[in-house]
């Protein structure tokens, strides 16, 4: 997999809190523990452990149907607009925040997938990107913007838009 082969980018907002059961470990190394939560992330994903990770699936599915998962997300690049959690899960981070990340690591991440077809999903994420060329937006897959009928139409045009294979 090259980074020309992603097709696909998703911005969501910021992280949301941890499940009660997560925990990492504190050592030996810095690396341990980002494999660690590599593998938990890519689990609750495949897995489709809440409404936020199924949601995310179906776009995926919609996107590359008949590829297994593996292979969905050799095309696909997952973010948050803003890498800090907010104080209160769903809460509102500050502006300077906002500004700060994307300057930071939001715009170089975007700039490694100039192909990439760049999806804001969510509010939070499409102010945080204005601004930036192309970007489409789209209902959040988190609720309460997953819980809107426009939600999956929105969703829905993502995934015609990717497998028309324009950014």
């Amino acid at each position: 997999m090259t980074l020309d082969d992603v097709r696909l980018v998703l911005v969501t907002a910021e992280p949301g809190d941890p499940y009660g059961s997560e925990s990492y470990p504190t050592g030996p190394t810095p690396r341990a523990i980002l494999e660690a939560s590599c593998r938990y992330v890519f689990e609750v994903l495949r897995s489709g452990k809440d409404l936020y990770h199924r949601n995310l699936r179906y776009i995926l599915n919609g996107c590359f149907p008949g590829k297994p998962f593996e292979a969905q997300l050799e095309h696909t690049w997952i973010t948050d607009s803003v890498l800090c959690s907010a104080e209160r899960e769903g809460g509102s981070v500050s502006i300077s925040v906002g500004h700060e990340c994307r300057a930071r690591y939001l715009e170089a991440q975007l700039n490694l997938f100039p192909n990439a077809v760049v999806v804001a999903l969510g509010s939070k994420a499409r102010h945080r990107l204005a601004g930036w060329p192309s970007v489409m937006s789209a209902f959040s897959v988190a609720p309460p913007g997953c819980n809107r009928k426009a939600a999956r139409p929105s969703w829905d045009a993502v995934i015609e838009r990717v497998r028309a294979g324009s950014p």
